[in-house]
């Protein structure tokens, strides 16, 4: 079981850099239904099987919140760092909003 955990972990990670939170619904009721299945085929008690569909379930979850914070890591670390002053953010601001309300005339 903890080959199939470290994969649905692994696998959450990854569905964090392209997609939504919401990815992970159907994904995890897969994981579950699949696990739940396939243990009590192997006889498995009930009680077992529904504690590794759980796992199964939770797996993707932590690897999601995994890919998300190595995502923000990573671009926070490889972005390009500002250092504009105040005033010369709201004089951009100001600029922009200048010109935009030059074209509207």
């Amino acid at each position: 079981m903890t080959p199939v955990a470290i994969l649905l972990f692994l696998t959450g990670a990854v569905l964090a850099w392209r997609f939504r939170v919401w990815i992970l619904v159907p994904f995890c009721l897969i994981a579950i239904v699949a696990t739940l299945s396939i243990q009590l085929a192997q006889d498995q008690g009930f009680a077992t099987a529904v504690g590794y569909a759980l796992l199964a379930g939770c797996a993707p979850q932590f690897g999601y919140a995994f890919g998300l914070l190595a995502r923000g890591t990573l671009m926070a670390r490889y972005s390009p760092r500002q250092t504009v002053s105040r005033k010369a953010s709201v004089a951009a601001l100001y600029r922009q909003t200048s010109a935009r309300d030059d074209r509207d005339i």
